[in-house]
C-alpha cells in the first residue's frame, strides 16, 4: 500500500486521466505544487485523451499526475510531473513512473526522456535510472548579417502554408532521429504560433524548412531541418539567412535558438551567423526501456 505520510489508513489509487478529469486537473494544476512541464507545444491539458497520462487519486481528489504520451512509435517524453508538496516526492514518482513505463513498453516505445528543468526533478530522474546525455544549448544571434547571402540557384525560399505540413512532417521524420522527431500535431501546433515559418523547394519538393516565433522585438528559431539528401547544399545557410533577413527588416533586436550540446553540424551553422552561447543548458536525460 502507499506509503501517506497524512492518512495512511486511506490508499491512494493510480487511475488514467479521461476527458471528465479535464476541470479537476486545471484545478490541481493551479495549486501550489511541484511541477514539471515539458517544453513543446502543448499544455498538460492538451494531452487528455492520450496515455499513459495517470493521475494518483485519494478521497476521490488528485494528489499527482505524471503524463508521458509518446510523440512516435519508438520514443517519448515527460510532458508533466505535479505532485503536493506534503507527499513523500521521491515514492510518488517511481509509483507513476513505473505504471507508466509498463503502458509505454506494451505500446513498444523503447526510450523516455526528460528535460531537467528544476533541481529536484533532476535529481528524481537519476534516482529512477534515468542518465544525462547531453544538453540542450540556447544561442543567441549577434544582430549582423553576413555580408554574402547564401546563394543557391536550386532552391526557392518561400512562406510555408498550411498545406505544406504533412510534407514538411515526412522530411522531419527522415531529417531527425526519433526522439526529437515532431507529430504531425506538433508541427501544426507550431506553424500556428505567431512569427516566420518558410520552406525550402527544389524542383517542387520541399527539402528543408524553419518554423520560428516572435514575441514583440524578440524572435525564436523553433525548428529547422534538411532533408538529409540534399545536406551540405547551403540550404540550411539560406533558410536561416532568409529568416534573420526578415527578423532585421522587422526590427527584431533578439533572436535565440536552442540545438544540443553535441550536434556539432549544428553549432557550426549557427556559429557562423553570429550566434553565440547565452551559458543557458537543459540536460537531457534518458531511460532505456
Amino acid at each position: 500500500m502507499f506509503n501517506d505520510k497524512t492518512s495512511p489508513k486511506k490508499p491512494m489509487i493510480i487511475t488514467e486521466a479521461k476527458s471528465e478529469h479535464y476541470d479537476q486537473i486545471a484545478s490541481f494544476l493551479n495549486e501550489n505544487n511541484q511541477i514539471h512541464r515539458h517544453l513543446d507545444w502543448f499544455g498538460t491539458l492538451d494531452w487528455l485523451g492520450y496515455q499513459p497520462y495517470l493521475l494518483l487519486i485519494k478521497d476521490k481528489k488528485i494528489n499527482a499526475v505524471l503524463c508521458a504520451t509518446p510523440e512516435n512509435d519508438k520514443s517519448a517524453w515527460i510532458r508533466t510531473f505535479v505532485a503536493k508538496k506534503n507527499l513523500p516526492l521521491e515514492e510518488t514518482w517511481q509509483r507513476l513512473l513505473d505504471k507508466a513505463i509498463n503502458k509505454l513498453k506494451e505500446n513498444g516505445i523503447n526510450l523516455l526522456a526528460a528535460l531537467a528543468l528544476h533541481s529536484w526533478f533532476e535529481g528524481l530522474l537519476s534516482s529512477s535510472g534515468f542518465k544525462h546525455r547531453q544538453n540542450i544549448v540556447v544561442l543567441e544571434w549577434g544582430g549582423k548579417l553576413p555580408s554574402d547571402a547564401p546563394i543557391n540557384p536550386d532552391i526557392e525560399i518561400r512562406p510555408m502554408n498550411l498545406a505544406d505540413l504533412p510534407e514538411v512532417h515526412d522530411l522531419d521524420k527522415i531529417a531527425f532521429q526519433p526522439l526529437w522527431q515532431n507529430s504531425l500535431a506538433g508541427l501544426t501546433k507550431a506553424y500556428e504560433q505567431p512569427g516566420i515559418s518558410t520552406v525550402a523547394v527544389c524542383q517542387g519538393i520541399i527539402v528543408g524548412y524553419q518554423i520560428s516565433t516572435s514575441m514583440t522585438i524578440y524572435g525564436h528559431l523553433a525548428r529547422l531541418a534538411v532533408n538529409p539528401d540534399y545536406q551540405r547544399r547551403g540550404i540550411a545557410s539560406a533558410l536561416v539567412y532568409d529568416l534573420l533577413r526578415q527578423f532585421d527588416q522587422q526590427g527584431f533586436w533578439r533572436v535565440t535558438v536552442n540545438t544540443q550540446s553535441d550536434n556539432s553540424p549544428s553549432l557550426k551553422l549557427y556559429n557562423t551567423f553570429g550566434f553565440e552561447r547565452t551559458g543557458e543548458e537543459i540536460p537531457v536525460y534518458k531511460l532505456n526501456l
